[in-house]
C-alpha cells in the first residue's frame, strides 16, 4: 500500500488527445503535453540518461571544483558557498558528453550560475 494518495482517475485515459499523465492537450504526434515531452522531465524521471548519478561524474565533479578553487572559471567570479555544504556552481563538460568524466576533471569547467544557466558561455 502506498503512502501517497493516488487520484481517482490515475491510469484512466478517458480522451486520447490529453496527456498520458494530466489532463493538458498533448502535442501533436505525442500521447504528451509540452511539460511531459520535455528533456527536463526525462532527466527528473530518468537522471541516469545524463550520467549525472555516476561515481566517475562526482569524482570528476569535486576534482574540477578543487581545481577551481572556489572561483567560475568562465567569469573569474567568486562562487557562492552553501553554510557547512561547500560552493554553489555548475558543472559544463567541454566537450558536451555527460559519460566522458576523467578522474582528474579535466573535461569540466565549474560555472557561476549565470555563466552555465545566463547570457554567458562557458566554451
Amino acid at each position: 500500500m502506498s503512502i501517497f494518495r493516488q487520484s481517482q482517475n490515475a491510469g484512466l485515459r478517458l480522451n486520447t488527445s490529453s496527456c498520458r499523465y494530466c489532463a493538458q492537450p498533448v502535442v501533436p504526434g505525442t500521447d504528451l503535453c509540452e511539460y511531459h515531452g520535455s528533456e527536463a522531465f526525462r532527466l527528473v524521471t530518468q537522471p541516469q540518461r545524463a550520467g549525472y548519478r555516476s561515481t566517475a561524474y562526482r569524482i570528476a565533479r569535486r576534482a574540477a571544483i578543487r581545481r577551481a578553487n572556489g572561483h567560475c572559471e568562465v567569469c573569474g567570479a567568486k562562487l557562492k558557498r552553501r553554510p557547512n555544504r561547500g560552493v554553489i556552481c555548475q558543472t559544463h563538460h567541454k566537450d558536451l558528453d555527460p559519460t566522458n568524466n576523467p578522474p582528474d576533471g579535466s573535461n569540466l569547467d565549474v560555472c557561476c550560475l549565470d555563466c552555465h544557466c545566463g547570457g554567458r558561455s562557458p566554451e
